[in-house]
């Protein structure tokens, strides 16, 4: 499959290391402590790709999907080459092997998701991942654009949002039944046009070494409502957030859902009371938390995974992670997938998606990202507490449009946004 003829290009990363050594202890609900055949599938004369039977796209002799008698002419209908994946937890051992070439784009970074190509790519020597690095929203436009000419096979994004924006402008396919079913129902579409892969929490982060430049005596008095980081005093010139990211207008969103607009415009009001530092870069946010100069905030409203990246780097950092307790504070989102209407090999795709919720997809994800899993039969391995000990609110994740323009709205009318 070709790329693109703009001058985007294709680009690698390699791995960090990961040093779990952290453990856990409680803070409210939990803290970061001690510091992510003929008949079927080949047609004709064999081959993959196109080159069994008459030609054509597929490996069948009518072109079009992968046989005769069966084979795949869409995503949602390849079956699995080997085993299905299920929500207990199924090994790329027990997957079909990955052969060809994909496309994706991708909304995330390199950093953040390399990790998981290179090592399909190490698994599998003959498959190719063509990886396409920018921005959510440019993935989105430049998606729209090509339509069903786009050399994608896959849309890898960093929020919901954008993927609810692809399966509304048409250009996204269902996904197969099994992968559908293996992840939770509020961390997917509803009909099954995108699946979250991985996934993050809105957490509280502090350095637990400046303890004593705060007016808290214990950081056991770290509130789990998230309502009182913008109405209690203690908070004013030590606190931080990111407003400008898709996960904070996403929380915004959630907030106005589960606690009315008028009560958000006040809680966004109120957190600019409190003389916040207000940061373009979440990775900045967290490392300034870290390192605990002067004029570096002390407490952070962010992500979890950017904390947990500093511990998994050094075990030796100061940040920690507390979480509220069922509100908007702790809301639970993900990163994800959605395939293109122009996949050319709808098996391959397929069995791809398969691979990214199969347990080592997920943990790969958790070693170098930082994030928790999506299944539930994969266990939680990282700094943080897993997700079965936190209380986060039961929100459907599919509601987040691209924009979140009326989220974005807010901010803006309360002085938080532009930055």
């Amino acid at each position: 499959m070709e790329g693109h003829d703009s001058d985007r290009t294709y680009r690698t990363t390699g791995r960090r290391p990961f040093l779990a050594s952290a453990s856990a202890s409680a803070l409210g609900l939990a803290a970061l402590a001690g510091c992510t055949s003929d008949e079927g599938g080949n047609g004709g004369n064999g081959g993959n790709g196109g080159n069994g039977g008459n030609g054509g796209n597929g490996n069948g002799d009518d072109g079009n999907g992968n046989g005769d008698d069966g084979g795949a002419t869409s995503v949602a209908d390849a079956e699995p080459l080997a085993s299905p994946v299920d929500s207990s937890g199924v090994s790329w051992d027990d997957l079909g092997d990955l052969e060809g070439e994909i496309t994706v784009y991708s909304g995330r970074t390199p950093d953040q998701i390399d990790l998981v190509f290179e090592q399909l790519e190490n698994e599998y020597s003959g498959l190719t991942i063509s990886r396409d690095y920018d921005d959510n929203d440019v993935q989105v436009n430049q998606l729209e654009q090509e339509g069903d000419a786009t050399p994608a096979d896959v849309f890898y994004s960093q929020d919901p949002g954008a993927l609810g924006a692809v399966h509304d402008a048409g250009i996204v396919q269902e996904l197969p039944s099994d992968i559908v079913d293996t992840v939770p129902e509020s961390y997917r579409h509803p009909d099954g046009y995108w699946t979250g892969v991985s996934g993050r929490v809105r957490s509280v982060f502090y350095n637990e070494d400046r303890l004593d430049e705060t007016p808290l005596d214990s950081w056991d008095e770290l509130p789990t409502d998230i309502f009182e980081y913008a109405e209690d005093d203690r908070f004013e010139g030590i606190i931080s957030t990111r407003p400008n990211s898709g996960t904070f207008r996403g929380f915004i969103q959630a907030m106005v859902d589960l606690e009315g607009e008028d009560a958000t415009r006040q809680w966004v009001s109120d957190f600019m009371d409190q003389d916040p530092q207000l940061y373009g870069s979440g990775s900045t946010q967290a490392e300034e938390v870290n390192r605990g100069g002067d004029d570096d905030p002390i407490i952070g409203l962010g992500n979890s995974y950017y904390a947990a990246r500093l511990v998994n780097e050094d075990s030796s950092s100061p940040i920690r992670v507390a979480f509220t307790e069922g509100d908007a504070g702790a809301l639970f989102s993900v990163a994800g997938i959605a395939v293109t209407n122009s996949v050319d090999d709808p098996e391959l795709v397929a069995e791809f998606a398969r691979h990214l919720v199969a347990v080592e997809g997920q943990e790969f994800m958790m070693d170098d990202n930082g994030e928790f899993p999506v299944v539930e039969g994969v266990d939680y391995v990282g700094p943080l507490p897993g997700p079965d000990e936190l209380n986060s609110p039961t929100y459907d994740l599919s509601e987040f449009d691209m924009e979140l323009q009326a989220a974005n709205d807010l901010l803006e009318d309360e002085g938080m946004m532009p930055l």
